[in-house]
């Protein structure tokens, strides 16, 4: 089984390096850089990623990655956003009768935007649940040290994750305005900290959020300088002296932007917008998202960007049954809430999310795949079986569904898009291994074209380096290759056979 993706193997990587005395180093991670994506360099061995994403809280799970290897990250990941919907009901029960409670809790667990994260890669953001709560927490109750221990680490997530924080601020300022003082100092520490990390102390790394991410997310109100990359602020300045595209933006398109709010609050009887406390704790993440484009959609609800909105959602829905005269739902509210519950399932698993239930779910209907658990576990065991040849040091390329498996170590880039990397010295090397794994891309690839062009241009690489590279390991379609290693008839017949198929038809053409 073969469900994790690259930046799984980044996150592995960046830790793995951690724990040899180079914090933050990851050649997965230079590969994405604006560097290397812009500028047509090679990846390198020394590039730090918090000029990419400025998140030292990261380095809190590197002990346990030592200490049990990869499966360290998925049990994180779980573990922290079911201690957060634990902290959630605790809160919940403080605030409401029970039931209500523990409907509140069956709603965050429901979310597909809660599963379709923690199906997917690890990320950062799966810290953020329960940080936040642990913060609401913390202000209702009036337990200081909860307050400073919680507002310290937001911020320390990721580098945009103070927003939460300038949220949480505004909500207090709202509704406790006794508090007034507390409540700026969420909004100044939360506010400051990204506009510090942003402009002063991620350029120190590199020049990714200015170059990448601004233009990648906010391009469209660069025109064009977009080219030239710009910073937080400039971006945040742009922004505001165009006014009429701003409200476009907010708004459009109006059918996904609607489609992503019901989404949210479908697990939660859809009460978290008719919610001012919504408003206050989701909205300045929803206004980032809303104002921004990229590769990545950031209005898809299965990606980690909704673990951004799903602590407004639910905190929202909380205290909208907290203000009501009845806070217990009847039983026909009751029937309702629990039929939008199963919807929100029978939503999250028909649409797979991350591919993480084929063993369920077609990938695809016409053409038909499917690919059930047998076939899945055997094939990660030829998998797994094949890279084992690969020695722990050694430098090595690997196409996404084999990254995670080979991430720790120095060196790693993803192929077939490079083979080549640069050492501290700023020295241009070949890697020493190359392992692909064909049988996934042949199945994938009838029916998904981006699977399809990283087939074709594997077998090409392929076919282009018999002469320096030689198999090593043939297993059930995934193959390993050594530079300059010995030569197996039986290994390098059985390469000619698995190329001299008929490539699958373009899926753009079918």
């Amino acid at each position: 089984m073969l469900l994790a993706s690259y930046d799984q193997g980044i996150f592995q990587q960046v830790l793995w390096n951690t724990l040899q005395g180079h914090p933050f180093e990851s050649t997965l991670s230079s590969q994405l850089s604006a560097s290397v994506g812009q500028g047509g360099e090679l990846p390198s061995v020394d590039y730090e990623r918090l000029g990419q994403h400025f998140t030292p809280t990261l380095l809190l799970w590197a002990p346990l990655l030592g200490l049990i290897g990869g499966a360290a990250l998925p049990i994180v990941q779980v573990g922290l956003i079911t201690a957060a919907g634990l902290v959630l009901h605790r809160l919940a029960c403080r605030q409401l009768p029970e039931r209500t409670a523990n409907w509140i809790g069956y709603g965050y667990f429901a979310g597909n935007a809660l599963i379709g994260p923690t199906l997917g890669n690890f990320t950062d953001l799966c810290q953020l649940p329960l940080a936040v709560f642990a913060l609401m927490l913390g202000v209702l109750e009036r337990r200081r040290w909860l307050i400073a221990t919680s507002a310290l680490l937001i911020p320390l997530i990721r580098e945009d994750t103070g927003v939460l924080l300038v949220a949480v601020g505004l909500w207090v300022l709202i509704r406790h305005r006794g508090r007034w003082p507390m409540a700026l100092m969420l909004i100044i520490w939360g506010g400051g900290w990204v506009l510090i990390c942003t402009n002063l102390l991620m350029p120190l790394f590199s020049d990714d959020n200015a170059k990448r991410f601004m233009v990648e997310n906010f391009g469209q109100y660069l025109g064009d300088s977009a080219n030239e990359g710009s910073s937080s602020l400039g971006v945040a300045q742009r922004i505001i002296s165009q006014p009429l595209l701003l409200l476009q933006q907010l708004i459009d398109p109006p059918g996904q932007t609607l489609l992503y709010l019901l989404g949210h609050a479908l697990p939660f009887l859809f009460v978290p917008l008719l919610s001012l406390d919504t408003v206050l704790l989701a909205g300045p993440c929803l206004l980032g998202l809303f104002l921004a484009q990229g590769a990545n959609d950031p209005l898809s609800i299965t990606i980690r960007y909704t673990l951004l909105v799903v602590p407004g959602f639910a905190l929202g829905s909380m205290f909208w049954w907290q203000r009501r005269r009845d806070p217990v739902p009847g039983r026909r509210t009751r029937l309702a809430w629990g039929c939008c519950l199963a919807l929100s399932l029978l939503l999250t698993i028909s649409s797979n999310p991350h591919r993480s239930l084929s063993f369920a779910i077609p990938d695809s209907i016409h053409p038909w795949i499917y690919s059930s658990p047998l076939q899945q576990w055997r094939h990660g065991i030829a998998a797994r079986a094949a890279v084992a040849v690969i020695p722990p040091e050694a430098t090595a390329a690997a196409n996404t569904p084999l990254v995670p498996l080979l991430a720790r170590r120095e060196v790693l880039v993803r192929f077939p898009f490079t083979t080549d990397y640069l050492d501290r010295d700023r020295t241009a090397h070949p890697v020493d291994w190359i392992a692909v794994d064909l049988d996934l891309l042949e199945r994938y690839g009838v029916a998904f074209r981006g699977d399809w062009r990283q087939l074709r241009n594997s077998r090409r690489w392929i076919s282009d380096h018999r002469a320096s590279y030689a198999v090593q390991a043939l297993s059930d379609g995934v193959v390993v290759l050594e530079r300059h290693g010995q030569r197996r008839a039986d290994l390098e017949t059985a390469l000619d056979k698995r190329l001299s198929r008929a490539m699958p038809a373009d899926p753009r053409d079918l």
